[in-house]
């Protein structure tokens, strides 16, 4: 696993060495050759949630099971609650753990 991080780490280099050496060469003939500035927007507006959504939601947090769940599972530096349904109990933790791998899933105190 050694090799493959060095190895990855000296391809990184070699590719930003390449990418420089490309650029320096116009620059040293006194030709500056600009490239446009493209700013990209990261898009932090949340899409609305529709009626049918929200329906699903308030509907499963009245009928769901409750669970919290600490992530990662040894040291739980992260906490958080997942709602699931049903047949049972064992049922809803299953899917709150197959959607929260290798993290701790509790029932809510």
């Amino acid at each position: 696993m050694r090799y493959l991080g060095m190895a990855a780490a000296g391809v990184c280099l070699l590719a930003m060495s390449a990418n420089s050496s490309v650029n320096a060469a116009p620059a040293a003939g006194g030709i500056e050759a600009k490239s446009p500035i493209v700013l990209a927007q990261a898009t932090t507006a949340k899409k609305d949630e529709t009626i049918k959504q929200k329906v699903k939601r308030v509907w499963r947090d009245m009928t769901g099971y409750k669970f919290s769940v600490g992530c990662p599972a040894i040291i739980p530096l992260s906490r958080s609650t997942c709602t699931a349904t049903g047949k049972n109990r064992d049922v809803a933790r299953a899917k709150c753990q197959s959607q929260n791998v290798l993290c701790s899933v509790s029932d809510v105190k």
